[in-house]
């Protein structure tokens, strides 16, 4: 899927963020992979399921998968809106928001989170990407030798969360991109609601 990210780098908002992204990732890594690498993976993995996504999408995903930016949230927004566009910038603070959602996933926050998900279709496009790509991480981990229960340990108070976004993601995204979130999640829980049939 390189080509997908070459070809949506053509347009100015996905390859202006693309800049950002290689210039704001030096020294920072995700699972021991390098920030650019990693947004360069969820960006290959939102195009593998959806090579349809807009470029403002792209954008924010890329930007998103950096996990220290050298400015201020305000600051970096501003940017995005300007050099972006107000779509990408809007995605990238509902994206960002997530974490406040995931460290305190209290039962009100997990269903606001899901009300906007079902609201902006490309935010649960992009939220599945980076789960896909998180569990990838997490199954490759256990995998190579990791003790199973230390390497799912981190998801284990984002379990009810994970379920629900489960069942959101028949609904939402493209089969073959629920399809896989629920295959890796199954891996650490098991799946028993109608729609892991579909």
């Amino acid at each position: 899927m390189a080509g997908f990210l070459a070809r949506t780098r053509q347009d100015p908002r996905a390859e202006t963020a693309f800049r950002l992204a290689a210039a704001w990732g030096p020294g920072q890594a995700i699972n021991g992979l390098d920030s650019l690498g990693h947004a360069v993976n969820v960006a290959n993995t939102l195009g593998r399921h959806s090579p349809d996504a807009p470029p403002q999408v792209v954008a924010a995903c890329l930007l998103h998968a950096i996990p220290q930016w050298p400015m201020t949230d305000e600051d970096v927004h501003e940017l995005v809106e300007a050099q972006c566009g107000v779509e990408a910038r809007v995605l990238l603070e509902a994206l960002r928001a997530e974490q406040t959602v995931l460290a305190k996933p209290s039962d009100l926050a997990v269903e606001g989170r899901l009300r906007l998900l079902r609201t902006m279709p490309w935010l649960a496009h992009a939220t599945l990407a980076f789960k896909i790509v998180a569990l990838q991480y997490t199954s490759g981990r256990a995998a190579r030798g990791c003790q199973s229960a230390a390497a799912w340990q981190p998801l284990d108070n984002q379990v009810p969360y994970l379920r629900q976004l489960h069942d959101l993601a028949v609904e939402v995204v493209p089969q073959t991109m629920s399809g896989a979130y629920i295959g890796l999640l199954e891996q650490r829980l098991p799946v028993t609601t109608a729609t892991a049939s579909r």
